[in-house]
């Protein structure tokens, strides 16, 4: 475990007994991982084929992303987890094809899977009426480049019991078995906590805010594999704290916002006397 990571580090290790492994075994872990990958991207291409030989080549758009990734072997740790705001969870694939688009063309650039709900109202000319965050990059699909100065959010984890997913009455028969894949991650999150995080990310930095937790700034130009946590660090404390303040005021104008129009279903009708 590397210093001044998050507990969850050191806890996934202990609670699902890989500290009796290798790198030899790690490195198996990461290769199948691969494979699969390789082998999702050989399907995706497949029905690519398919599209393009088809009809509806000039009228269909694709796109494919993920919900998170997976240690996989990666700093000896394995699965997900629910506060983790490593780049191996976060940072996940998005693949796009669209009628006349740039082929080839990668953007560099960070965006949000919520813009891929953005995008498609873009292209398809629907006026999305109520106040979002999302934003288009139809743009770039077309080959422009993205936005270099756009900082992007994420966040996770639980404060509350009735959060905790071991605590839900429909998942509880899964950890509470021994023998289930999640039952040592169950046990973790109700023994250990998994403390709510917050990330902010540019093009150069990362950071992850814990309020109750180890908080993390990486310069990524510098330490791409997220292995020396700078907060706290005085000579990162501008970077810092002007993240900090831009993580407040990204939560301040991105909380509720009221709608100008009732929800039409309207109050429950009383039961009848």
């Amino acid at each position: 475990m590397q210093p001044n990571k998050p507990k969850y580090h050191k806890g996934i290790i202990s609670y699902r007994e890989l500290d009796g492994f290798n790198q030899t075994f790690f490195d198996q872990i990461n290769a199948i991982y691969l494979g699969r990958v390789s082998y999702v991207d050989w399907i995706f291409g497949q029905l690519l084929d398919g599209i393009e030989k088809s009809p509806m080549s000039n009228n269909t758009a694709v796109f494919v992303s993920s919900d998170h990734g997976d240690f996989a072997g990666d700093y000896h740790l394995v699965e997900k987890w629910p506060g983790g705001m490593d780049d191996i969870l976060t940072r996940v694939p998005l693949l796009a094809r669209i009628p006349g688009g740039k082929e080839g063309h990668i953007v560099a650039e960070p965006v949000n899977t919520f813009d891929i709900m953005a995008t498609m109202a873009d292209m398809a000319k629907v006026n999305i009426s109520y106040i979002n965050f999302a934003r288009s990059f139809l743009k770039q699909l077309n080959g422009a480049a993205g936005n270099a100065s756009r900082t992007v959010y994420s966040e996770g984890g639980y404060f509350y019991h009735q959060e905790f997913e071991p605590y839900d009455p429909e998942q509880e028969a899964t950890y509470k078995d021994p023998h289930n894949l999640y039952y040592p991650r169950g046990r973790e999150e109700v023994e250990e906590g998994c403390p709510r995080a917050v990330m902010a990310k540019t093009v150069d930095y990362k950071l992850v805010y814990r309020p109750d937790g180890v908080s993390e700034l990486y310069d990524l130009n510098a330490d791409k594999r997220e292995l020396s946590n700078l907060y706290g660090n005085s000579t990162y404390a501008t970077v810092q704290n002007n993240m900090l303040m831009d993580m407040l005021k990204w939560m301040v104008t991105t909380g509720d916002v009221t709608p100008l129009h009732e929800d039409p279903r309207g109050l429950p009708k009383p039961p009848p006397h």
